[in-house]
């Protein structure tokens, strides 16, 4: 494919007839507003007609709601109608609610909510408190199951046979319950797709379809957008951006299988986001992943203390330390910067979690639940009358709920909920750390497309994607860390190193990549530690 300069790349696609394209658009190059753009274009040219309208599928809320929003910016209220803009359990939810009985599925049945979800999850013996390993037999029978155009039966059947004891126990608990899970949802969408009748009524009123993060997709979600849009789909996305094979997604396979249909190809490589040191790294990531070159749309406008550096420490205590003082400085020379700790692993923050608790330095845990301001504000409020009524961490926290629910409405279900998810929560970080520092650290849920808020943020590679941040340090470079020890060859590493091209492409002005000598404190545990086979790589730029 030959890649063409940002702008031109972006009016072609706006002006392509209504036919299959793929866009490959890494990070920063602003494919979302040229899918915007492409939107716009074929209304103003009317290639789409009424009553036909456009259907946009992203992977994410947050993306869903950045293309909302780039929409609002240049379509006029009555053209922005004409768009339906949804996300893949939204689409799963309308034919569910519209079509369900042509497979036996009543249309009224509950859809998952997030707090039934954790709890029947915690029921059935996945929480925190199981064994990783256990947890992972389980997700993965799971997925396996779930991700195949079959009825309940054969996924139970399937659940079964794999031998995931927790598996089965929790597809049990669902169906007592008279429930589904997120996966179900999905799987109901695309039966009911699978059936012609139901396909031809959602053709005819999609005359095209837009499909954001394409990487991100599952070859089930891939079928359910080619049900509706074959002949007329623009796709667009990354392949190294594809880090959710733990979630179904199968960038290698879905890539292939629509290039297959022969769609026309635009490659966009300009970058908006990132400094041309910061650019440098990215790119001699994504050499190694065969991934687009990417070029600053800009080089003049960045201030010369943009930059990358890799440091290496003695062991995690000293990386701590001085993770720190770095962040104490980045913050004080502008307290309006956004500062992102990156981690392949969340234990691998421990020591800094801990140096930044007894320092009493402010941060966003993106490992905790987002809570929304509403809860937020009635914790807080509640707070200190909770931490009076006992010494024990958990009769505060129950104190706490108490006082928050006799403060809501009993008939708000929703905020009720939203209360029971915080507080299971908070009870899972109780003998880690104080009530008051996890409430502290919870990250305020605002829209999915707003910013970044000022400060420092912690976060694992997975929950930065589609984020971006002022100053980015990716930290545990080591083997075993950075790649996982778990994922050392084949298709597994390849997804490892994409992940850690995702966590350097978050990066605006500057990018610090860290090491240790050691990860562990007790002497006579001591081994060298291996630098990451990447560690050289980054070290050329």
């Amino acid at each position: 494919m030959s890649t063409v300069a940002d702008q031109s790349a972006a009016d072609r696609l706006a002006a392509m007839a209504a036919k299959d394209i793929l866009v490959v658009a890494p990070a920063g190059c602003g494919k979302t507003q040229a899918l915007a753009q492409r939107a716009a274009r074929l209304l103003n040219d009317r290639v789409v007609t009424a009553p036909r309208k456009i259907l946009a599928l992203t992977f994410s809320n947050k993306a869903r709601d950045n293309l909302s929003s780039r929409l609002k910016e240049i379509l006029p209220p009555a053209a922005r109608a004409r768009v339906t803009v949804t996300n893949f359990h939204g689409l799963a939810g309308r034919l569910v609610r519209a079509h369900g009985d042509v497979i036996g599925v009543d249309p009224a049945l509950p859809f998952p909510e997030r707090g039934a979800y954790q709890r029947l999850r915690a029921a059935a013996g996945l929480d925190y408190r199981t064994a990783a390993a256990a947890t992972a037999a389980a997700e993965k029978a799971l997925a396996q199951a779930k991700t195949r155009l079959q009825d309940d039966d054969a996924v139970m059947a399937q659940v079964t046979a794999s031998g995931a004891r927790l598996a089965v126990a929790y597809e049990r608990t669902l169906r007592e319950a008279q429930q589904i899970d997120y996966d179900d949802l999905l799987r109901y969408g695309a039966r009911l797709l699978a059936d012609l009748r139901v396909a031809r009524l959602y053709r005819e009123h999609f005359a095209v379809v837009l499909v954001d993060e394409v990487q991100d997709l599952s070859p089930l979600q891939l079928g359910m957008v080619q049900a509706i849009g074959a002949g007329r789909t623009t796709y667009a996305g990354d392949p190294a951006q594809g880090i959710y094979s733990f979630a179904g997604a199968r960038p290698a396979t879905v890539f292939a299988e629509i290039r297959a249909t022969k769609p026309a190809e635009v490659g966009l490589d300009v970058s908006y986001r990132s400094s041309p040191p910061v650019l440098h790294a990215v790119n001699q990531l994504a050499a190694e992943l065969g991934a687009t070159q990417l070029r600053c749309a800009d080089p003049d406008r960045w201030p010369a203390d943009c930059g990358v550096e890799l440091r290496v420490f003695k062991d995690t205590t000293a990386e701590a330390e001085a993770l720190l003082s770095a962040v104490r400085q980045d913050l004080a020379d502008d307290p309006n910067r956004t500062v992102g700790i990156m981690v392949r692993n969340f234990r691998r923050l421990t020591d800094t979690i801990r140096a930044l608790d007894d320092a009493d330095v402010a941060y966003q845990d993106w490992y905790q639940p987002t809570i929304v301001p509403q809860i937020a504000e009635l914790m807080h409020r509640n707070l200190p009358e909770a931490l009076s009524a006992s010494d024990d961490r958990a009769e505060q926290l129950a104190a706490l709920e108490t006082l928050c629910r006799h403060q809501l409405p009993p008939d708000d279900a929703q905020t009720l909920d939203e209360l029971s998810v915080a507080c299971e929560a908070l009870g899972g970080t109780l003998d880690v750390r104080p009530l008051q520092q996890t409430l502290a650290a919870f990250r305020l849920h605002t829209t999915s497309e707003g910013p970044v808020p000022p400060g420092l943020h912690l976060l694992t590679g997975h929950a930065g994607k589609g984020q971006e941040f002022d100053i980015g340090y990716v930290i545990g470079l080591e083997e075993g860390g950075i790649p996982d020890f778990r994922s050392t060859q084949g298709e597994a590493l390849a997804e490892e190193l994409r992940v850690l091209h995702v966590m350097a492409s978050r990066a605006r002005h500057r990018l610090v990549f860290t090491r240790v000598e050691n990860r562990w404190r007790t002497p006579s545990w001591y081994a060298p530690e291996q630098p990451s086979r990447w560690w050289d790589l980054l070290n050329e730029a």
